[in-house]
C-alpha cells in the first residue's frame, strides 16, 4: 500500500540493527524527525518533470504526499517504530 510506513518492519530491522550498533533512542526521534522535515521542504519531483521531462511526476508526487500526510499524523507511532530495541 502506498504512503504507509510498514512499522513492525520498520521497528524489526531497527532492534535488529540496534543489537549490534549502539544507537541512543533519542537520536533516533532526532533523525526521524530531520528525515520528516527534509521530505517536507524537498521538492525533487518537481525537478525530475521541469529538468528531465520525467513523465511520471504527478505519481510519485502523489504518492510523496500520501505518506507525509500519513506520517505527519502518525509521527509518534513513526519515531517509536524507530526506536524499537
Amino acid at each position: 500500500m502506498g504512503g504507509v510506513f510498514d512499522l513492525d518492519r520498520r521497528a524489526a530491522f531497527c532492534a535488529g540493527y540496534r543489537s549490534v550498533i549502539h544507537l541512543p533512542a533519542a537520536c533516533l526521534a532526532d533523525a526521524v524527525t530531520r528525515l520528516w522535515w527534509k521530505r517536507m521542504t524537498d521538492f525533487w519531483q518537481l525537478e525530475f518533470y521541469l529538468d528531465r521531462r520525467d513523465p511520471t511526476f504527478a505519481e510519485m508526487f502523489r504518492t510523496d504526499e500520501a505518506l507525509l500526510h500519513w506520517w505527519t499524523d502518525h509521527a509518534d507511532e513513526v519515531r517509536a517504530a524507530y526506536a524499537a530495541h
